[in-house]
């Protein structure tokens, strides 16, 4: 605001002058403005700058008498964000300034702003800087005004943040890697906020988190139409936040998710950092929590890695259940990509599925994408689906490629010799033992499928043998596939021990 103005206080009945110009203001505004100055003395000791510029510096003092400080803010949200955030802080100045008899009562002038997003602390609002004693300006909505505003606000939110019905129990495939978080979830959904809550489902990305999480939603939400769920990315929700900083509405934000029945947000990592938005987090996880309300978060990694979180978050994420879910094994990968296939409508040979799980095993997004690349290049190309085709669309994801970079000839000797429990030096030996010949020739296949490796390099690893020993070790390899189909799972049981 510029320069200073004179208002009508009702309260006081007088003119009040705003001004930090002690050389320009009243007896009760120079008051009011030493006051101030020595209240702000002492926030400084205990808040960052950061935090002083901006909450407490675009505050104004008004006037002072019979020990009561008058202060001018931008919006009622603003007082109550303060009250509720830098209560300690306020109530050791007040006493400090004015005594324990002292309070703070404060008036709403709009045109008074902020520009940076405000960094907050958590402490309950203190007695001596009482609601009881605000008094609204001309300017100021009450009454149906503020319930308008909040359903604004809820509007603005429930709009962006909702349930993919595409996410259910039943299209979640199920497997070794994920059956503990699985069977949490599926009691959550039977029964939430009676047990395992918070749950925290942790690992890698495209392992399956967001789809369980919004399938716990959803089975909810189908027996309770009427219960308030709401799911939202960690990203939208520190962007829902700030806007509602900007907007003045801050308050009425966190009002809306405490209202919550149940609360699902996924990558809570990206809070990391965000001491704003970790606040108010913190604030709206205390309320659901102690209402017995559902909380269902996700993350890349274990709570306690993660370094920009505040301990306080870390603790109550640990409240309830960590469950960890791993990439998939090769068994479920091909169940994944089966009922992916039936889904699609889409006839997918059992080979194709299997050499795209060999080949794509970390991330079933990745396993997903790779299934309807291939099935649009049949589509687009008009033929059956077939090997030829999987092998360029594993090649488009990089699957094949990664394969052959973190895999060399040394540990796929030692992995076979691991399988048939042979020692590894005998297959580089010249042993003519059956069993012995037999895990030679399985590793020297493998070391031509798996690797760069040209032939001749590939026979100097087994002893200095020639490019011709290691044809025909493949040629016999190929024909035990075609005649044993027993032995084909142990080829792919082995090649799994390899990707593991």
């Amino acid at each position: 605001m510029s320069g200073y103005e004179l208002r009508e206080d009702p309260a006081m009945n007088e003119s009040v002058e705003r001004n930090t110009d002690p050389s320009k203001i009243t007896d009760t505004a120079q008051e009011a403005f030493n006051n101030w100055t020595r209240f702000l003395d002492i926030v400084k000791l205990n808040v960052s700058e950061l935090k002083l510029n901006t909450w407490f510096k675009p505050i104004k003092p008004v006037a002072f008498e019979n020990n009561i400080l008058t202060i001018s803010v931008p919006s009622q949200d603003y007082y109550e964000m303060i009250i509720s955030r830098f209560g300690d802080v306020v109530t050791k100045a007040i006493r400090s300034v004015l005594g324990d008899g002292g309070k703070i009562v404060y008036e709403i002038d709009q045109r008074i702003s902020f520009s940076q997003e405000p960094e907050l602390i958590d402490s309950p609002p203190p007695a001596a800087f009482d609601p009881n004693y605000y008094r609204p300006s001309a300017q100021q909505e009450t009454g149906p005004a503020l319930k308008v505003k909040l359903g604004e606000v809820e509007n603005e939110y429930t709009q962006r943040c909702f349930l993919n019905p595409e996410y259910t129990f039943e299209n979640f495939v199920k497997g070794k890697n994920n059956e503990f978080a699985t069977a949490a979830a599926i009691s959550i959904a039977n029964k939430p906020g009676a047990q395992y809550n918070p749950l925290m489902l942790y690992g890698g990305v495209g392992l399956g988190k967001t789809h369980l999480m919004q399938a716990i939603g959803n089975q909810i939400k189908a027996g309770n139409p009427d219960m308030k769920i709401m799911y939202v990315s960690g990203p939208e929700f520190t962007t829902n936040f700030v806007q509602s900083i900007r907007t003045n509405k801050a308050h009425e934000f966190e009002r809306y998710y405490k209202s919550l029945d149940m609360l699902i947000v996924d990558d809570i990592q990206f809070l990391e950092g965000k001491e704003s938005t970790q606040d108010s987090f913190f604030q709206i996880f205390n309320s659901l929590y102690q209402l017995r309300k559902q909380i269902v978060l996700s993350c890349d990694k274990p709570p306690h890695q993660l370094e920009g979180l505040e301990e306080r978050l870390i603790t109550r994420f640990q409240w309830g259940l960590t469950v960890d879910i791993q990439p998939p094994d090769l068994e479920t990968r091909i169940a994944i990509l089966n009922k992916k296939s039936e889904k699609e409508g889409f006839a997918v040979p059992y080979e194709v599925q299997e050499f795209i799980a060999l080949n794509i095993k970390d991330n079933i997004r990745s396993l997903e994408g790779c299934l309807k690349s291939l099935i649009f290049d049949a589509e687009l190309t008009r033929s059956p689906v077939n090997l030829d085709m999987a092998k360029r669309s594993v090649l488009k994801f990089g699957g094949i490629k990664n394969r052959r970079q973190n895999i060399d000839i040394s540990t796929i000797i030692a992995t076979v010799a691991k399988y048939f429990g042979i020692d590894e030096s005998l297959l580089r030996l010249k042993s003519k033992q059956q069993e012995i010949v037999h895990a030679r020739h399985t590793a020297m296949y493998l070391s031509k499928e798996l690797t760069p490796s040209s032939l001749q390099t590939i026979g100097a690893h087994f002893g200095g043998r020639n490019h011709a020993t290691v044809i025909h070790a493949c040629k016999c390899i190929e024909e035990v596939i075609n005649n044993d189909k027993n032995f084909k799972d142990k080829l792919e049981q082995i090649k799994e021990m390899l990707l593991t």
